[in-house]
């Protein structure tokens, strides 16, 4: 996986490496100590924001992401990305999951960018 310097290309780092099915490749879209959360009220850090995206992972199903807005502030950006998982797991179940996202994300001394906030259901409840 590539990480960008561009934040209006980060939901396409994230897309490419949650398409791979590798939780490694994703975990690269986030900074250390970045949060997601996968579920509203559900923030999680570390090694239960990995387990967390295992779990989408384990759906063998792509995602796909559309940027409705971004916003930079030096080394800070508001990115506001509506998303879908959708169709039919190894197993037969029918998923559809979809969202707005509201991440957050910082360029690094690197100057590639990397989720510090990943939101993927906004302002649900």
């Amino acid at each position: 996986m590539t990480l960008t310097d561009d934040p209006a290309r980060h939901h396409e780092v994230y897309v490419a490496a949650f398409n791979t099915g590798d939780v490694n490749a994703v975990e690269q879209a986030y900074e250390d100590v970045a949060v997601l959360v996968p579920a509203p009220g559900r923030p999680m850090t570390g090694q239960a924001r990995a387990a967390a995206t295992e779990y989408l992972l384990s759906l063998g199903l792509p995602i796909q992401a559309r940027p409705r807005h971004v916003y930079v502030a030096d080394d800070i950006a508001l990115l506001i990305v509506d998303w879908t998982i959708h169709g039919t797991t190894p197993d037969g179940r029918d998923v559809h999951m979809e969202g707005t996202a509201t991440d957050v994300a910082r360029r690094g001394p690197d100057g590639l960018w990397r989720y510090v906030i990943d939101n993927p259901f906004g302002t649900a409840a």
